[in-house]
């Protein structure tokens, strides 16, 4: 549900400003608003408040201060242990007490601590990260090179041959004679199956033809780092190598010390972080208030709820020098409220789809429940399998228990997780009306064969030729032909009474905005579902309309598309008409589902293929490889789906996604 906000008013005495800035930052409630952007009588003789030098020099010190103390932080890794909200609240405050220069001596110690360390472990990483790339190549090159000496007037070059081109080696071997006159040396060697390593040696006053005819043949040299290019081979990799070890123990104590460090100030650097951020928040929001003579003026929106409790703080703290007032908004100002939800704790996961559309606009209906509702029933319907449905509850708690370990604050990630959560309940809910555990693993358990050799399942309430259905529902066409059409019911019921929740909150919403012509068009679209469902009750043998539900509900959506195309005109009308296409598309749920129990059974089918005895272990690993594509596929389609139904299907017969969310003036703690 959208939270009912207030519009407010905050006045007091201009030497008391800061100190009320930071107690409503304190309170973090309040939806600031530029008064510079308001247009009226009473906002006539206000004059925006504006920065004054000092100010201004304070910013960008603050600003200087928050970046170099965000570089420290962002080179640290958070202790083992938790670091506690409280401990960082606890710090805050006493920065509050503390002036710009000693938090600037205490940043400058900070720096003192840590820059030498932290250029130091970035040095040793890069070297490291260099001389990785050198890695197989001194494994290939090297007990090769060892075996070469070189003068100081001789010179080296190491190639890499591919196994295929090593007859090259007795070309390259006689060009080389060629151009040195005989001053050379070659040694090659098969390092792998794949390679030839070669070393060339030669004096070194022909290294400039020697160089020319490689690369004039595109002979792949192994190149060494540019301070030991002119080092024999041998010397060079040997260098190489030993570097290669003793950085990451050197990489170690340094990432040691800088725990040790991390250990000592990381709650103080976070506490510092976000104090920074909130002083630099308090002074850029000063250009949005107004002023008058000796007064200030604040004005924004608060939660309803939350007023009489900012109004009594305020009065207390400040003895009556600061007044908050309730203002009544106009029409305008009505459509810049923000809006703020407040859902049960069971439906609150499914906000995760405002972060793909903006919340619902303010006065209007927050749709969330609805997508509670119906995005697990479509999903489980699906998905539909118990052992799918206990796999994704396990895989999602371990899910969440790693992000908690992590102190991931992802809200994305968080709220998902507890959508999926849900969705797997669902899931295995639907797996008990399927009756399916991974496939049919249940009625090969269970079961038995028919005449024609089908495996089938003992019928809880039985079933007759005349069409009588009972428990479990087998999505197989070909196990019961009839389920296809009892499915393709339910899948019609489910997007009418979808669609309908939709269209219902729409026509709410339009009732209560005096909306005239859209109470028409919502009641025509609802009128002609109705009369959809009529039309195939009638046609699918349901006995209390038989006969006169065909005429009765062609009757009902023809007078649907003529009291929409009243409310909505041309487009009305139409949109009511095409209303049937957005009702057959619920038929992909049908077709997902089937899908998923078809690759559940080829799964199995294939496990069993591999019959009795050890085999039986390789049949499990396959059937298994099977089943975790089908539950990976499992989630991410049916996840798409629901998405697609509930914001194209749903939200598009509705919905008013807001321009102003609600953002308190708050401290950045906790974020």
């Amino acid at each position: 549900m959208l939270l009912t906000m207030s519009k407010v008013e905050i006045v007091g005495l201009k030497t008391l400003f800061f100190q009320v800035l930071e107690t409503l930052q304190d309170l973090g409630s309040i939806h600031l608003e530029d008064i510079t952007k308001k247009r009226g009588p009473r906002y006539a003789d206000l004059i925006p408040m504006e920065m004054d030098p000092a100010l201004e020099e304070e910013r960008n010190l603050l600003q200087n201060l928050a970046m170099r103390n965000n570089a420290i932080l962002s080179e640290l890794m958070p202790p083992k242990e938790r670091v506690s909200r409280s401990a960082i609240d606890e710090k805050y405050k006493e920065f509050k007490g503390k002036t710009l220069g000693e938090i600037g001596a205490m940043v400058d110690e900070e720096e003192s601590a840590t820059k030498e360390l932290i250029s130091y472990k970035n040095e040793l990483e890069v070297e490291l990260s260099r001389l990785s790339k050198y890695e197989p190549i001194i494994k290939k090159v090297y007990p090769l090179a060892s075996k070469v000496t070189t003068t100081e007037q001789y010179t080296s070059i190491a190639l890499l041959i591919e196994e295929r081109y090593k007859a090259v080696l007795d070309y390259i071997e006689a060009e080389l004679e060629r151009i040195t006159g005989g001053q050379c040396d070659v040694f090659s060697a098969r390092v792998d199956e794949n390679t030839h390593a070669a070393i060339l040696v030669f004096h070194k006053r022909f290294s400039e033809q020697v160089h020319n005819f490689l690369a004039s043949e595109n002979v792949n040299q192994v190149r060494l780092p540019s301070e030991l290019a002119d080092k024999p081979y041998d010397e060079a990799l040997k260098e190489i190598e030993t570097r290669y070890e003793e950085i990451p123990p050197k990489l170690r104590k340094v990432r040691e010390d800088l725990e040790a460090i991390s250990n000592k100030w990381y709650t103080t650097l976070v506490a510092l972080k976000d104090y920074l951020a909130d002083r630099i928040e308090s002074l850029n929001a000063i250009p949005k208030f107004g002023q008058s003579g000796h007064v200030f003026v604040i004005t924004g929106w608060i939660p309803s709820e939350k007023v009489e409790e900012t109004r009594l703080i305020l009065e207390q703290k400040f003895e009556g020098k600061v007044e908050l007032t309730e203002e009544e908004p106009g029409h305008e100002e009505m459509e810049d409220a923000p809006s703020a939800l407040k859902n049960p704790a069971a439906v609150k996961p499914f906000e995760f789809i405002y972060m793909l559309v903006n919340p619902p606009k303010y006065g209007h209906i927050d749709p969330t429940f609805l997508v509670a509702i119906f995005f697990p029933i479509l999903f489980g319907f699906m998905l539909g399998d118990m052992g799918y449905g206990l796999v994704l509850f396990g895989a999602v708690m371990l899910i969440k228990r790693t992000l908690k370990k992590k102190q991931s604050k992802s809200l994305f990630f968080s709220l998902f997780a507890n959508v999926l959560l849900i969705c797997s309940i669902s899931t295995f809910i639907f797996g008990i009306i399927y009756f399916e555990f991974f496939g049919d693993l249940l009625i090969r358990a269970f079961g038995w064969k028919d005449a024609a050799g089908h495996l089938q399942v003992q019928w809880v309430w039985g079933h007759t030729a005349n069409g009588t259905w009972g428990w479990p529902v087998e999505r197989i066409a070909q196990a019961n032909p009839d389920m296809f059409k009892l499915l393709l019911i339910v899948v019609i019921i489910i997007g009418a009474l979808h669609m309908g929740g939709a269209l219902t909150i729409g026509l709410i919403d339009a009732i209560r905005h005096k909306e005239r012509k859209h109470v028409m068009e919502k009641t025509g679209y609802l009128l002609f579902i109705l009369g959809l469902v009529v039309i195939f009750g009638s046609l699918w043998g349901f006995k209390a309309i038989k006969g006169v539900g065909v005429p009765l509900g062609a009757l009902m959506a023809v007078g649907g598309i003529a009291v929409a195309g009243i409310g909505g005109g041309f487009g009305g009308g139409l949109e009511a008409a095409l209303t049937f296409g957005n009702l057959l598309s619920y038929a992909r749920l049908y077709g997902i589902g089937l899908a998923s129990v078809i690759l559940a059974e080829v799964a199995n089918e294939l496990g069993a293929e591999f019959g009795g005895g050890a085999m039986i272990i390789l049949g499990i690993i396959v059937a298994g490889a099977l089943h975790t594509l089908n539950i990976a596929l499992g989630i991410l389609s049916p996840s798409i789906q629901s998405l697609r139904l509930n914001l194209v299907e749903g939200f598009t017969k509705f919905y008013k996604e807001t321009d102003v969310v609600y953002k308190p003036f708050k401290r950045s703690g906790g974020e």
